[in-house]
């Protein structure tokens, strides 16, 4: 029995030290095979978020010269990722290609920035201005809070006729906390770095 594509990650961690590894959670199989035709999986929580996230990914491959369709549009909606109904979507399409991507973790940061200070002035008689006769009370400004979101995602490309890994990496996302920011982000990167690796055929 084949290995479900949603763990061949975790089995392949050995595999990252590949002479063609360029850094931790990159991968990139011997033959530097081309595809075509994409079926575009996105694993997490959130349906919409997902939905969103393959929707964009399709967008970007098919701009890029390729097709490609969202599993979730491949199965009719919000059927859960397995293995069985993604060998059934290869065995009756002519997809050359699995594009999976996991969130990996999520970091919510808040950074705050200080405002600058001000003086607040007390008379303290009635005796015309004078630095002397006067209190001040140091007031600080009200300080701004940036809440940003860091997610780690690592996106894995399969080959569909043996469902083996020819390619991953991982790529982080650090923008405001906007999930539409983060998806639009880590999605370009993806399908940038494919094309950079030339996994996308011309």
């Amino acid at each position: 029995m084949l290995i479900p594509f949603v763990f061949v990650a975790a089995l392949m961690s050995g595999c990252a030290s590949s002479p063609n590894a360029t850094r931790p959670g990159d991968y990139q199989d011997q033959d530097n095979t081309s595809f075509s035709n994409f079926l575009v999986a996105g694993i997490a929580d959130n349906y919409t978020n997902r939905a969103q996230y393959e929707r964009t990914v399709v967008s970007l491959l098919k701009s890029r010269g390729a097709s490609a369709t969202a599993y979730y549009q491949a199965v009719g909606g919000s059927t859960p990722i397995a293995r069985d109904a993604v060998r059934d979507i290869l065995a009756e399409n002519s997809y050359d290609a699995v594009l999976v991507t996991r969130v990996l973790g999520t970091e919510l940061r808040a950074d705050i920035k200080s405002g600058s200070a001000a003086a607040k002035t007390t008379r303290r008689d009635d005796r015309p201005i004078d630095f002397f006769r006067y209190d001040y009370e140091e007031l600080d400004e009200p300080g701004t809070l940036e809440v940003r979101t860091d997610a780690r995602l690592p996106a894995e490309l399969y080959r569909a006729t043996d469902e083996n890994l020819i390619w991953s990496m991982e790529v982080s996302s650090k923008r405001a906390d906007n999930i539409g920011e983060i998806i639009d982000d880590v999605a370009e990167k993806v399908v940038n770095r494919l094309r950079r690796d030339q996994h996308i055929a011309k």
